[in-house]
């Protein structure tokens, strides 16, 4: 497994967890733990198809209040994230980013990475673009329920999370992986935490995995490093204090693995977490830190088009309402107070990062399905 392929494994591993099962309508919670499906007067006369996903209505539910939330200094999006997520055409993006390859910034140049990265599938089609696009649309149109006063904010959505006209210029060109891995190993020599995040985990995995020549040479202390628990420990702790959103999901994927979760004990109790929660946990802290949420953004997306909830103002609206079931959210509101006194406190022990943690494993390791 190279370490591109590595990298994507680890970016499914939210979407596996927590929302295996949306695209057929339902929350991933058990049927006692939601209020039924909305039925329409038009039920049974639906006439486009009785494949239709109906909308999921949310079971209104307390909220609970974070104390520590209430203490944290937020992560203002980046110049270069913003620009990024408001680019019409990512081929002009990263134009004018490679232009000037040679002075980007850390920023700058993780930006570009992910541009590529997002934009491979479109240099590989053979395909009418165009023809594409419009079949995938006439696809989704087709499992809308006629009539549904939701269906406008359902297209919308779609059409937002839809990054193929995004990168339609990108038809035709060569886009390298190990140009992508390249500028992402650059980005993280130069300091982006994300991008340090990602080379750690795809160092991680090609470890776990016996990548021959995954170990560095002694002495290099550049993010990734793999030689023993403790060093991925100071990775581990490093990433989270940095606060940035992406970097403290990638924690966050890491420590809920089903293996590291049974070695580690967490709270002042030192209890073992529940994994699926506990990863949930570590998302709403991401959305603490950022509470533009630019990194999760896409699966308020899927949840509006695909599933008809569409009325989450933040991503704890959407994990309680509609990914979570109440056991899950309450756990991980819980998980989520004891990871922010960690990282408030430094009192790294809350959440199992001690010197007898690890060796640790990432979350894709075993993740054989699961795509967002």
């Amino acid at each position: 497994m190279n370490r591109l392929t590595a990298i994507g494994l680890a970016s499914l591993v939210a979407w596996g967890v927590l929302i295996a099962t949306k695209y057929a309508g339902f929350a991933p919670a058990s049927a006692g733990d939601r209020a039924p499906a909305r039925v329409t007067a038009t039920e049974g006369k639906l006439t486009v198809g009785e494949s239709a996903v109906l909308p999921v209505v949310a079971e209104p539910r307390a909220a609970a209040s974070i104390a520590s939330a209430n203490r944290i200094q937020t992560v203002k999006a980046s110049a270069a994230s913003l620009e990024f997520r408001a680019a019409t055409d990512l081929k002009a993006y990263a134009d004018q980013l490679l232009s000037r390859r040679a002075t980007l910034n850390a920023d700058e140049r993780y930006h570009l990475a992910k541009t590529l990265e997002e934009c491979q599938f479109v240099a590989s089609m053979n395909e009418d673009l165009i023809a594409y696009a419009a079949k995938q649309r006439r696809l989704f149109l087709a499992g809308l329920p006629a009539g549904d006063a939701l269906n406008g904010k359902r297209i919308a959505a779609f059409e937002a999370s839809d990054n193929t006209q995004r990168c339609a210029r990108f038809q035709g060109t060569k886009i390298a992986a190990k140009d992508i891995e390249s500028l992402y190993a650059d980005a993280a020599q130069q300091g982006d935490p994300r991008a340090q995040a990602r080379m750690f985990v795809a160092d991680l995995n090609k470890h776990n995995n016996g990548v021959p020549g995954s170990s560095k040479p002694p002495g290099d202390t550049s993010a990734g490093q793999r030689v023993d628990g403790s060093s991925e420990l100071n990775v581990l702790i490093g990433l989270l204090e940095t606060h940035d959103p992406e970097a403290v999901v990638t924690v966050g994927q890491v420590l809920s693995t089903m293996a590291t979760t049974q070695q580690i004990r967490i709270g002042p109790d030192g209890e073992m977490a529940e994994p699926n929660a506990f990863l949930g946990a570590f998302l709403l802290v991401a959305c603490d830190y950022g509470p533009d949420c630019l990194a999760l953004n896409r699966e308020a997306l899927n949840a509006c088009a695909y599933a008809g909830y569409c009325d989450a103002r933040t991503y704890e609206d959407l994990y309680q309402n509609f990914l979570a079931s109440p056991f899950a959210y309450a756990q991980a509101m819980r998980y989520r107070s004891i990871i922010h006194d960690a990282i408030a406190t430094r009192n790294w022990a809350l959440i199992g990062l001690t010197q007898k943690s690890g060796p640790f494993r990432a979350q894709a390791q075993n993740v054989a399905t699961a795509k967002p």
